[in-house]
């Protein structure tokens, strides 16, 4: 079993009327592509080898020697010749496509027939690569030779004056003036000195007056005895409240009466406002309010289905205690609501809720023309499985239009590879853009069987209805 290249490294040559064309030595490993292109590594004009043909092709870690049929000559095997045509024979070179491959190692080489063209391989040593060349040091000379004189001397010069301007520059800036904070504007005093603690502000005495309402005064006369003014001292700490005076204890008739003040105050704050000042409204001639005069006597306490019963034909009451009457003028009969009636109708009404019918689409494939060397079977398999997505595109747009119907007739060219090349509508009796352009997108990711020979095209309809 030959064994991985180590040591040795390939070398190749290719000889043409014994004149030597190219020799290359391949100091690390790779593939070495023999043809009449120009990116191949030698170039040997010949009428079997096209393009780049990987000659010597380098997969892990060893060589494999590529032949073809029309190529002849002769391999040493462990330093013995052997025919090529010999070793085809004895299965040596083992067959691969329509090529022969043949592993080798470091003791194999070879003289390959091609035309007339002779390419010669074996491994060899490489040489040490040569040392780079470099002057002598009386050649190189000294850093001091290669550099520019007269330009440092410059350089000196102006940096020794531009530091002498700039010290007497800063010896005659003047010195600012000091200033007082006060006259700093606040927007940068802000910014040099923190804000001062503001000290504690005590209020002065006020008097309060007690603004008790007059009904709690009148109500409780022990209330006489307190003074209708009240004198606070309000101090304020910045950190501690000042402490609760204690408060003698009310006793509940005291806090009922002050919650029926409060109620009676808030009673008279909020009436003649909004929908309050509309429901306390009176209604004609002052008796009555505005749901008395909506709901009729005894309206505010019945349900609507009491309200509502034995209505049939709409009537107008003559008082506020007569319901609604069927029939003529004079009619005693309660009205039903089970009578209600429409305009050119016979029967009761009835209300139901509304039923939208849903709209059911079909789809279809028709037959499948092919023409190409392609398996058609596999073609109109494929085609039909699509036909479930198809569908979804046409059910989609049912939603719009549920009268949508038609025939959509589609061309397609598979290229060598059973991809889909391009797409034409050669029939479209469906006329739904949106429909169409779905379509396509379905059929142009399907993967077709690969034709033999060249591009197929293939046609087929889709027949939608509902």
């Amino acid at each position: 079993m030959p064994q991985g290249i180590s040591d040795k490294v390939l070398r190749v040559g290719v000889i043409q009327n014994g004149r030597i064309l190219d020799e290359q030595v391949f100091r690390k490993a790779e593939t070495v592509f023999i043809g009449d292109s120009d990116k191949a590594h030698f170039v040997v004009p010949s009428s079997f080898l096209s393009g780049k043909f990987p000659m010597f092709y380098f997969r892990s870690g060893h060589y494999e020697l590529v032949l073809t049929g029309k190529m002849t000559g002769k391999i040493f095997l462990k330093g013995e010749p052997r025919e090529i045509e010999d070793l085809i024979k004895s299965g040596t070179l083992k067959r691969r496509g329509d090529d022969y491959v043949l592993p080798i190692s470091e003791d194999y080489r070879g003289k390959i027939l091609i035309g007339n063209a002779i390419v010669l391989f074996q491994f060899v040593v490489p040489s040490p690569k040569p040392p780079k060349l470099r002057l002598p040091k009386s050649i190189r000379g000294s850093w001091t030779q290669h550099v520019d004189w007269p330009f440092v001397s410059i350089e000196l010069v102006i940096m020794v004056f531009g530091y002498f301007f700039f010290a007497i520059y800063l010896a005659n800036v003047p010195k600012p003036e000091p200033v007082e904070l006060t006259d700093v504007p606040n927007r940068f005093a802000k910014l040099i000195a923190p804000e001062l603690d503001t000290k504690d502000e005590v209020i002065e005495e006020k008097e309060i007056e007690d603004k008790t309402p007059k009904e709690e005064k009148e109500v409780d006369p022990n209330a006489a005895a307190t003074s209708t003014k009240t004198v606070k001292k309000v101090a304020e700490q910045p950190q501690e409240a000042a402490p609760k005076k204690n408060e003698k204890p009310r006793d509940a008739s005291t806090i009922q009466r002050e919650e029926s003040v409060r109620v009676a105050e808030m009673q008279k704050k909020v009436a003649g406002k909004g929908l309050l000042k509309m429901i306390g409204s009176v209604g004609e001639g002052g008796t009555g309010g505005f749901i008395s005069d909506v709901l009729g006597d005894g309206g505010k306490d019945r349900d609507i289905d009491s309200a509502l019963s034995g209505v049939k034909q709409i009537g107008v009451a003559t008082s506020s205690s007569q319901r609604s009457r069927k029939g003529d003028a004079g009619a005693v009969e309660t009205a039903k609501i089970d009578d209600l009636k429409v305009e050119k109708s016979e029967g009761a009404v009835a209300v139901k809720g509304r039923a939208e019918k849903a709209v059911v689409g079909k789809a279809s494939v028709g037959k499948t023309e092919v023409d190409g060397a392609v398996d058609s079977a596999s073609v109109a398999k494929t085609i039909k499985g699509s036909s479930a997505a198809v569908k979804r595109c046409y059910d989609k747009a049912l939603l719009a239009n549920p009268t949508l119907k038609g025939k959509v007739s589609v061309t397609i060219l598979i290229n060598e590879k059973g991809r889909v090349e391009s797409i034409d509508i050669s029939e479209d009796t469906l006329k739904d853009a949106e429909v169409t352009k779905c379509i396509k997108g379905v059929i142009s990711r399907l993967r077709f069987p690969k034709p033999e020979g060249g591009p197929a095209s293939v046609t087929f309809p889709f027949m939608f209805s509902n």
